[in-house]
């Protein structure tokens, strides 16, 4: 344990409605661990209030974030997602569609938004819901039809998909499933600086959410996840992805990860704890190291996350396109 005078302290920006001590998101508990191992913690909801602290981690639950939100960020030595501004689908996503291709194949629709737009539709600040509301009406933009994951749709080819689904609030994607024998696998490729986690997850539904966890280990990424995570300037979050072939299919990207229905459970599993506990430890190390990182507090390398890296589980998966 530090010294009051020596501690180091990380400050957390918040969404201005997000409910001050919510459990839902991991970036809570790896909190827990970082003031176990002597970190002051300072929770900001909002950029009314600048506090002083050693680095701040980006925490704003927002596809789109402000450019308000990285100047603000950046009157912090180092942070942590502090230039990752925009994880819209279409930005990155592989298998994208549109209406006038054919594909006579199984495709599914999803919200342009992360987590089906969810945290956006949810807004609880009035301002806020009142300009979106605003601006729709000037474009004349019809309601979204997507509102939240269970809103996504499975259409058997691209030509059954309704037109009214072709607009920029959502994206129509190839359906790509990676099948260990009757099941379907996800993948997400979980990081945080350094460190690399493959989380591995199982069910007999197309649309994966939160079914049978298989495990949740260190890894050495593949390059094209690297890219990805650089390009949308990510340091912390995760990507969902299938493997075609021995190459990431990727479906979705998240940098406010929630620690889903199975937290406290013996379903949580024991390696997804360890693994943040480890992200707690990669945050000590990153708030001790010296110079100055002006494009944000990590430096993601290609090189492996240690000893324990291993190589994707279910390497050989079969891989289809669905037939529905």
């Amino acid at each position: 344990m530090l010294m009051p005078e020596c501690r180091k302290k990380l400050a957390i920006l918040h969404s201005p409605d997000a409910p001050p001590g919510a459990r839902y998101y991991m970036v809570m508990q790896i909190a827990d661990y970082l003031e176990a191992l002597g970190i002051d913690i300072i929770h900001l909801y909002g950029t009314g209030r600048f506090v002083p602290a050693d680095a701040i981690f980006v925490h704003v639950d927002r596809s789109v974030v402000h450019p308000g939100i990285a100047r603000f960020a950046g009157r912090y030595a180092r942070q942590i997602n502090g230039y990752a501004l925009d994880i819209r689908k279409h930005t990155f996503v592989d298998g994208l569609l549109n209406s006038a291709e054919a594909y006579p194949a199984p495709v599914i629709v999803k919200s342009n938004l992360n987590y089906g737009g969810a945290p956006e539709h949810g807004d609880r600040n009035l301002l806020s819901l009142v300009a979106r509301r605003a601006r729709r009406a000037l474009s004349g933009a019809p309601k979204p039809l997507i509102r939240t994951k269970a809103d996504y749709r499975i259409f058997p080819d691209l030509a059954d998909v309704p037109r009214a689904y072709f607009t920029r609030d959502n994206i129509v994607q190839k359906l790509i499933l990676e099948k260990d024998g009757a099941k379907n696998l996800l993948r997400e490729y979980i990081f945080l600086g350094d460190l690399h986690y493959e989380n591995i997850e199982r069910s007999a539904a197309k649309i994966i959410t939160e079914d049978e966890h298989v495990s949740c280990l260190p890894f050495t990424p593949h390059p094209r996840l690297l890219n990805m995570r650089h390009r949308l300037k990510l340091d912390y979050g995760k990507i969902d992805y299938v493997l075609v072939d021995g190459t990431p299919f990727v479906f979705d990207a998240n940098k406010t990860l929630g620690v889903g229905a199975f937290s406290g459970t013996e379903k949580f599993g024991d390696g997804t704890d360890l693994m943040l506990k480890a992200f707690a430890g990669e945050i000590v190390r990153m708030l001790g190291e010296q110079g100055d990182q002006p494009s944000g507090i990590t430096r993601p390398k290609a090189a492996a996350p240690g000893p324990k890296a291993r190589v994707p589980r279910f390497p050989h998966a079969a891989r289809t396109i669905a037939r529905a």
